[in-house]
């Protein structure tokens, strides 16, 4: 045998000192150390080494006995074997060291007479490290209770020792301790923030309020019965144009700031509050910062003189719910959209029968061959209009529900189309429309929608020469060009030179029921028209200028391929709610 090679195995003396110098360097770390995490993995580490295990594991204790205990650190090289087991069991051998809080120590487990007595595994689960030689050591606490068992093991026999089992006792003592005083540490801390918790607290409860009322956009009153004076604070002084914090009487504020037909709500809310001592609450309009009207919601609670019934005057809270009026106001229009809606539709599906009735008895006039040529003429022209009158049914019946397939669709001929059928209605008010369209604009979408886009421009750029101050001939302009980049689609601008739209309607044309064409419209048009454009994935943009050179801009944008017609029907209810 090659001398060099051999090695000396260590005297007994030098591993003793070996123990020991681990013994005292694990006491020393986990005194210092404040994570339990650290001082669970440390003294278990320590432990492997002072009885020379395979491996070994920590294991919490349950709440209550026999409940099931917790792996939590595992330490040796069989270490990650541990991940796939099972917890274990409140086993009569785990009960030893969890519950009579006794080391137990086996040169053969396999041997003992409590060993794999219980299902289903009658043992050790599948996968487990073998194990024969066992160490379990409990870690009391100072009150006496079992915080969690050290378990160590190894495949072969008569491993540990009554040394071994000495110092891996000596080690859970140090590590009982260790966490004790973390723990200690940590319910110090907890109440030291609890009494801060406490001092604070009514500051907090103040900042708290004041952050609600801030995203709540509240503000807040004050107001006294005997004096009639009211105090604002910031928010509520800035909605009501009044300096905060500086009184001013409940009866000037109020003939001051609060709309004429609303005054009287609001004096009689309060009255009934005072006579009842309930809560007040009252919605209102006042006076907006811009001048216009706005919505304010104001309630309060009676506050009583000391020890009496008497009320002595109220505190309160008010709020701009404007935009929330709004959109119930929006939601209302939009009901009777969908009522307006099915009831065109239903009005265009039972005029059909009649109407097909009478183009029926027109065609046989007109081909009757003793009919005189005058009447011929006038027929003719009748066919015509009830031609149209069946147009105008099924575009409405179909601008309540369209669930057409998308297609193909030919701009160019489809703009054409629409100003031919505007073409007597420009000719009779001198008003010359010119097409200027690059070829080939193409875009997939329904057909009837975006028909009714562009007829609804059209009509709009006619109707502004028509409803202008002083009628008078002008031009339109229709314009179509590709758009290539990351959008692919196309751009269509219809302007005219009419009238224009003054400032204070520009915000509002696209609102439904908003018209200036007086009884002669309807104000649905660009809002349909703004609906189907974004329905398609376009948008829809204008300019309009007034005075000498006056006139309306209109351009629309339309994606080659909209959003939702990836091969399937896009339907439109945009009457049907």
């Amino acid at each position: 045998m090659d001398t060099d090679t051999m090695q000396t195995p260590p005297s007994a003396s030098s591993q003793t000192e070996t123990h020991l110098r681990l013994l005292i360097e694990t006491g020393l770390m986990l005194a210092s150390e404040r994570s339990l995490d650290a001082i669970v993995q440390a003294a278990l580490d320590a432990g492997l080494h002072l009885c020379g295990a395979r491996f070994g594991a920590f294991f919490y204790n349950g709440d209550n006995e026999g409940a099931p205990y917790s792996l939590y650190k595992v330490s040796g090289p069989d270490a990650s074997l541990f991940a796939a087991l099972p917890m274990p069991r409140p086993t009569e051998i785990f009960g030893v060291s969890f519950v009579s809080q006794q080391i137990l120590r086996s040169d053969d487990i396999t041997l003992d007479p409590r060993y794999g007595q219980n299902p289903p595994f009658a043992g050790l689960p599948p996968l487990h490290p073998p194990v024969r030689s066992y160490l379990a050591v409990p870690v009391r606490s100072r009150a006496g209770h079992v915080l969690g068992c050290m378990i160590y093991g190894h495949p072969g026999l008569c491993v540990f020792t009554q040394a071994s089992e000495d110092l891996v006792a000596t080690v859970a003592s140090q590590a009982a301790v260790a966490i004790d005083n973390v723990r200690l540490s940590e319910s110090l801390t907890h109440e030291i923030a609890h009494v801060d918790a406490a001092r604070s607290l009514q500051r907090q409860t103040s900042d708290r309020l004041h952050q609600a009322l801030e995203a709540a956009q509240l503000g807040t009153w004050i107001w006294d019965r005997a004096t009639d004076l009211v105090d604002l604070d910031e928010r509520a002084a800035q909605l009501f144009h009044a300096q905060p914090h500086v009184p001013v009487t409940r009866t000037a504020l109020r003939k001051r700031i609060v709309l004429t037909d609303d005054q009287g709500k609001t004096f009689d809310s309060l009255e009934r509050s005072l006579v009842s001592g309930g809560l007040y609450s009252v919605e209102y309009r006042i006076d907006g910062p811009d001048g216009s009207p706005a919505w304010v919601s104001a309630s309060g609670i009676a506050t009583f003189a000391p020890g009496s019934s008497s009320i002595t005057g109220m505190v309160g809270t008010v709020q701009d719910i404007t935009t929330r009026k709004t959109q119930e106001s929006a939601l209302r229009q939009s009901e009777k959209l969908a009522a307006t809606g099915r009831l065109a539709a239903t009005i265009a599906h039972e005029i059909n029968n009649p109407l097909e009735a009478v183009t029926n008895l027109i065609y046989l006039s007109r081909t009757d061959p003793d009919v005189p040529p005058p009447v011929q003429l006038l027929l003719e022209t009748a066919d015509a209009e009830l031609a149209r009158v069946a147009q105008i049914a099924q575009q409405t019946l179909g601008f309540y529900r369209d669930t057409t397939r998308s297609s193909e669709i030919d701009v160019n001929d489809l703009l054409h189309s629409v100003v031919d059928l505007f073409a007597r209605k420009m000719v009779s008010r001198r008003i010359i429309c010119t097409l200027d369209l690059e070829p080939g604009l193409r875009i997939h979408g329904l057909q009837g929608e975006i028909r009714q886009i562009f007829s609804n421009l059209v009509v709009n750029a006619i109707d502004s020469f028509t409803f202008a101050a002083t009628a008078r001939p002008g031009s339109i302009r229709v314009r179509g060009r590709h758009l290539r980049g990351p959008r692919n689609g196309i751009s269509i601008l219809v302007s005219d030179e009419g009238s224009g739209m003054q400032p204070s309607i520009r915000h509002r044309i696209f609102s439904p029921f908003f018209t200036t064409k007086l009884s002669v419209g309807t104000g649905l048009g660009l809002w349909v028209t703004r609906g189907f454009v974004e329905k398609h994935g376009g948008s829809i943009r204008f300019r309009t200028r007034t005075g000498d050179s006056s006139g309306t801009i209109f351009r629309v944008f339309l994606p080659v391929h909209p959003p939702s017609s990836q091969g399937s029907p896009m339907a439109s209810s945009y009457f049907s709610g």
